[in-house]
């Protein structure tokens, strides 16, 4: 659920640091600029509709408006910022980016242990994925079809395919660079 007072803050943030008055908005967007000045001030919310015009007049995604958190345009992460978690059947996954609104681009490094793999049947989402392999050698399978991959070798699919991956090695760690674009589940 979002707040349509952060949610004015960010539009009124976002048309003046682009140096838009409320009637250029109005203009571009179709949009009475009493109507906006509304939204700007959190005394109103706008349709999805509404929304939309607006955040293609001001050049954004209707999304950067209602996430819940504040999230930017880009992403930079020194190698000392780097958040690293360990779920479940995987190694060990350090985040590349941090997120950009929508969750329109991820990179990670994914590290997995001899015998390990993310899901054990295979599973699909929104987006796509690009994989590079670094080290080690793992195995996809991508619409029931395998990939056996060595290092420096990549795959790029459609994540709405059935899809699943695993370290064949019993011995050795497989070390992945691993870019998804617009991540949710299916």
């Amino acid at each position: 659920m979002f707040d349509k007072n952060d949610l004015g803050r960010r539009m009124k943030r976002i048309r003046e640091s682009r140096h838009l008055t409320l009637k250029k908005i109005e203009a571009k967007a179709g949009i009475s600029a009493t109507h906006i000045s509304e939204i700007e001030r959190g005394k109103t919310s706008p349709t999805l509709g509404v929304l939309m015009r607006i955040a293609e007049a001001l050049g954004k995604d209707p999304a950067y408006f209602v996430e819940a958190d504040d999230l930017g345009d880009w992403s930079f992460v020194t190698a000392e910022e780097r958040r690293t978690e360990s779920p479940g059947n995987v190694g060990r996954i350090e985040h590349l980016t941090t997120s950009i609104p929508g969750g329109r681009l991820q990179g990670c490094r994914i590290r997995l242990e001899p015998g390990c793999g993310r899901h054990e049947k295979a599973h699909s989402h929104h987006g796509s994925e690009g994989v590079l392999v670094l080290s080690g050698s793992v195995t996809f399978v991508v619409r029931g079809e395998r990939y056996d991959l060595a290092e420096g070798d990549s795959i790029t699919y459609g994540a709405w395919e059935p899809h699943t991956f695993e370290n064949a090695s019993t011995t050795e760690p497989v070390e992945l660079a691993w870019v998804c674009t617009e991540r949710g589940v299916t």
